[in-house]
């Protein structure tokens, strides 16, 4: 099978050509590669990251804490519309007290490794983390502190929910036990708009639950997305000048992937925003942010001051080894191992209730699928990250990986920089405001080559032939 080269500028200008126009698909998420070539493992995180007799432990420098919970409300269409997602439906309270006695029977079998674990963050996601009735929150967030004797305090601590769903009393207990920030979905101010989701939020569910957070000190989120079906550049001024009339200090803005099985891939492809009207409202919004005193942070981030206290599990400002922990329901683990001279581990825990809770009656931990990364993929995974904070650090690249960034991909670069995308110096790859945009697109052109070797080994595999390039996660 031929393989694409983009080594040189003009293959690199026209693979990037061709896709400029297309509808871009956001593979931030994930990082690399994506889940379709993890395989199912024995496996398990405490496999990589050991904890001898002696008490030493095999660790990046530095960590996070991803703590998920599964269940969402049921809308019409199914899963919002949009979302990809696992996800259970919600039907009554007792599923959230079982849910959170499965929680604890997985952290006990962490117990012993993560004793002198220290977060840098930790982000409880979902799912719908605010599905939880108030006198759940001292238990959910007892079992991590419980867990965690060593975490430092003030660590930020982020719930993520639905307007709707927040309330006074479930904010103010979620701060006396260790919150300090919540992320909010509302996707969409216009009532209209929004309800083409199956939602059944109203915009003053916003406007409501930022002030709470305000008054009680939390730090606030909100999430819209751009690109919705039947949205104008009109719809999209209105909600960002009304959200930032709130006041809330963070503010997401990000493009919406249409893909799957869903209901907006389905039926609403046709109401969706043109590929150049999108990129638009990307514009717009940026300009408005800008104007409104935000700062960009990342390319879908804007935030009040100077930002040195944004917390966001997808982005890195340097390519120094950080692992991520992942608990709960199909969590990921990611283990970096570069700092090592190797590649790295990823692992995502079951994906159906049925096999997460199987799996830990059987008194195992819940993983489901894993990936041995190596160290092509390590720097790719690396790279999407730090793309996210919009500057690639080069002195910090060629400290970790022992090669210049801008070397590795000749051509990608520099058809970027013709494209307008980037700028570079000796210090940095920078991205400019369509760059910002164009991340997605950058990164299939970085993968591209990557990807093609992976694929060719996948389709080996499940043709029974030895593979040559993907490997379950084996430590």
């Amino acid at each position: 099978m031929s393989r694409l080269d983009l080594s040189t500028a003009s293959a690199a200008r026209r693979f990037m050509d061709t896709k400029v126009a297309q509808r871009q698909v956001n593979k931030v998420l994930h990082s690399f590669p994506s889940p379709r070539f993890w395989r199912a493992t024995q496996h398990t995180p405490l496999d990589v990251r050991t904890l001898s007799a002696t008490g030493a432990v095999q660790a990046a420098p530095s960590c996070e804490l991803y703590v998920a919970l599964p269940f969402c409300l049921t809308t019409e269409p199914s899963q919002c519309g949009y979302c990809l997602f696992p996800t259970e439906e919600y039907r009554r309270a007792d599923q959230l007290d079982v849910y959170l006695d499965y929680l604890a029977r997985e952290g006990e079998l962490y117990r012993d490794r993560w004793r002198a674990l220290q977060p840098v963050s930790i982000f409880i996601g979902g799912g719908t983390p605010n599905l939880l009735k108030v006198e759940q929150y001292p238990r959910l967030l007892g079992l991590i502190h419980d867990l965690l004797p060593n975490l430092r305090a003030g660590t930020p601590i982020t719930l993520e929910g639905i307007p709707q769903l927040f309330s006074r009393d479930k904010l103010a207990v979620m701060r006396e036990h260790g919150v300090t920030r919540i992320s909010m979905g509302a996707q969409q101010l216009n009532l209209e708009l929004s309800l083409l989701s199956g939602r059944k939020q109203k915009p003053q569910h916003v406007v409501q639950a930022v002030a709470w957070a305000q008054e009680l000190g939390l730090g606030c989120n909100v999430d819209l997305i751009f690109g919705w079906p039947q949205q104008t550049l009109a719809h999209l001024e209105r909600d960002i000048r009304d959200l930032m009339a709130t006041g809330v200090e963070h503010i997401t803005h990000y493009e919406l992937n249409v893909g799957g099985v869903t209901d907006f891939a389905l039926h609403r492809r046709h109401e969706l925003p043109s590929p150049e009207l999108t990129r638009e409202m990307y514009h717009l919004a940026r300009e408005l942010l800008l104007a409104g005193g935000y700062g960009q942070l990342t390319p879908y981030d804007f935030q009040k001051g100077d930002g040195t206290d944004f917390v966001y599990e997808e982005c890195r400002r340097s390519f120094d080894a950080h692992d991520v922990w992942g608990w709960g329901y199909a969590a990921i683990s990611d283990f970096p191992d570069h700092w090592r001279a190797q590649g790295g581990h990823t692992f995502m825990n079951a994906r159906t209730l049925t096999g997460y809770y199987a799996a830990l009656d059987a008194g195992t931990l819940p993983v489901e699928v894993g990936f041995a990364r190596e160290a092509a993929d390590m720097r790719l995974s690396s790279l999407f990250r730090n793309l996210q904070s919009l500057h690639v650090d080069r002195a910090s690249y060629r400290a970790n990986f022992g090669r210049d960034v801008l070397d590795e991909f000749p051509g990608i670069w520099q058809a970027a920089q013709d494209l307008g995308f980037v700028t570079v110096d000796d210090h940095a790859i920078h991205l400019t405001p369509e760059g910002a945009y164009r991340v997605p697109l950058l990164q299939t052109a970085l993968m591209q080559g990557r990807v093609e070797e992976l694929t060719e080994a996948h389709i080996a595999h499940l043709k029974g032939a030895p593979p040559t390039a993907v490997n379950a996660a084996t430590p």
